[in-house]
């Protein structure tokens, strides 16, 4: 398999049509067509169902398509790794999760930086589903999920409150805390499933015990959470202090005094996980942020 060949693939996956993508890429439409045929061919399983609407990923075209997007991502930061070699350091490749504090991250580069200076760190945004997965094909050497990974070696980093965000004006702003039971008959907005251990299920469950009929929007808390939240007209959003200071600026973020229908307290927990077998290198960068302390005030 060449490279070539999944840019094609790519290509196509991304236009819906053989005949667009041919035009982007300067092919003709039936040469195109024999490359993606070939493809799938070599590799034993149909990538597309072509239909009357164009052309649409199967399953496995669905993974092919996500694994190539990390492929390329790797091909992009070629520059990087050689500048970083020809510097005689040695990269680790760490997956970032959506609400990860910056404030950790960027005094856990500083202690890096003292600490462990032969290292570089190559970063890559992800969240703990595809870091799961990245790091289990050797994508990534340590992943930073919020879902704890069984199947992996794996430490607890982080563990975040989960709190309220609420808008000026808010009843709930004036709050030193709110629980679940004040949120009964308002629109709240948090997390989508797999984004952080506080997923769908678990408030649903925990709201449920508590006797709140809040109206829920899931939603994967990205650049545009802010106008997401507008839009939809919310009351409150479920989040961590860091993630409402930096996407709901001007909102008042309070804690949640709050336990799930476990009687777990209801907080947001980071692990680190890598893979078997690690190189000294990561286990030292894992270490270091094991011992790097978060002090969420």
């Amino acid at each position: 398999m060449e490279l070539r060949q999944l840019t094609y693939f790519h290509r196509v996956a991304e236009t819906g049509s053989v005949s667009r993508a041919a035009a982007l890429l300067h092919l003709t439409q039936p040469s195109l067509s024999r490359q993606i045929a070939a493809l799938e061919r070599e590799l034993g399983h149909r990538l597309f169902d072509r239909t009357g609407d164009g052309m649409v990923l199967t399953a496995a075209g669905r993974g092919l398509h996500r694994h190539a997007e990390v492929i390329f991502a790797q091909v992009e930061r070629i520059p990087e790794v050689v500048q970083t070699f020809s510097e005689e350091r040695e990269i680790v490749r760490v997956g970032l999760p959506p609400g990860l504090p910056h404030e950790w991250f960027l005094e856990l580069l500083s202690a890096a930086g003292t600490a462990l200076p032969h290292l570089a760190l190559s970063v890559t945004e992800a969240s703990s589903a595809e870091q799961h997965t990245l790091v289990r094909a050797g994508l990534i050497d340590v992943a930073l999920l919020h879902t704890r990974p069984a199947d992996l070696d794996h430490a607890v980093l982080l563990t975040q409150d989960l709190g309220a965000a609420v808008p000026p004006g808010s009843p709930l702003a004036c709050r030193r805390t709110v629980r679940l039971a004040d949120l009964d008959g308002l629109l709240v907005m948090a997390h989508a499933a797999g984004e952080v251990a506080t997923e769908e299920a678990r408030l649903r469950s925990a709201a449920a015990a508590a006797g709140v009929g809040a109206r829920w929007i899931f939603r994967r808390f990205a650049e545009h959470s802010a106008l997401i939240a507008a839009s939809s007209g919310v009351d409150a959003v479920l989040m961590t202090a860091a993630s409402a200071a930096r996407h709901l600026e001007g909102w008042t973020w309070v804690p949640v005094a709050e336990r799930d229908a476990a009687g777990e307290r209801i907080a947001v927990v980071t692990w680190a996980a890598w893979g078997r077998r690690p190189r000294t290198s990561v286990r030292a960068l894992v270490d270091l942020m094991v011992s790097t302390p978060w002090r969420s005030g």
